[in-house]
């Protein structure tokens, strides 16, 4: 198994989690953490890999996609849901969507920086690094996002 091969399967489900967390489309994840996997591979294939170039690889193809669409996503999977717990799989659905809705009420940048934090693959350093915002800055967007949703989600306006 080559080094490349190995990468992909260390970070598809992180990208794919953090895509989907700033877009709430599970299939436009999925197509956006392809993409960005193509183009890493076309820059970077044979060197080093580096998730840090990978993540904003991704962003960076996210809004290439949201400015060619010029679109709003909506959030969620309509294929229905035929277990015998369809129920509470309905209900957590539910819940996962408010959640993704209320952190796309956040603005773009907050979007973005919470989204790497849940990730938890990288430090606030990292991140820092990453988003160009302070080390300190980006510790009080984390935590001014995280009211933000706690009180989009409390007054049930996600």
């Amino acid at each position: 198994m080559d080094r490349s091969g190995e990468f992909y399967r260390e970070y598809r489900d992180r990208i794919f989690s953090y895509i989907m967390r700033l877009t709430g489309d599970h299939y436009l994840s999925g197509d956006i953490m392809q993409e960005s996997f193509t183009r890493y591979y076309a820059r970077y294939g044979k060197g080093e890999k580096n998730p840090k170039i990978l993540y904003r690889i991704a962003r960076n193809v996210l809004i290439d996609h949201l400015r060619k669409r010029k679109m709003e996503e909506e959030v969620g999977d309509d294929t229905p849901d035929r277990s015998e717990d369809a129920e509470r799989r309905y209900v957590v659905k539910e819940e996962y969507q408010n959640v993704l809705k209320a952190i796309q009420k956040l603005n773009k940048d907050d979007q973005n920086i919470l989204a790497l934090v849940l990730d938890g693959e990288f430090s606030y350093r990292d991140i820092s690094d990453m988003t160009g915002f302070s080390e300190t800055n980006v510790k009080v967007r984390v935590h001014r996002a995280r009211v933000t949703l706690k009180k989009l989600m409390m007054e049930g306006d996600a």
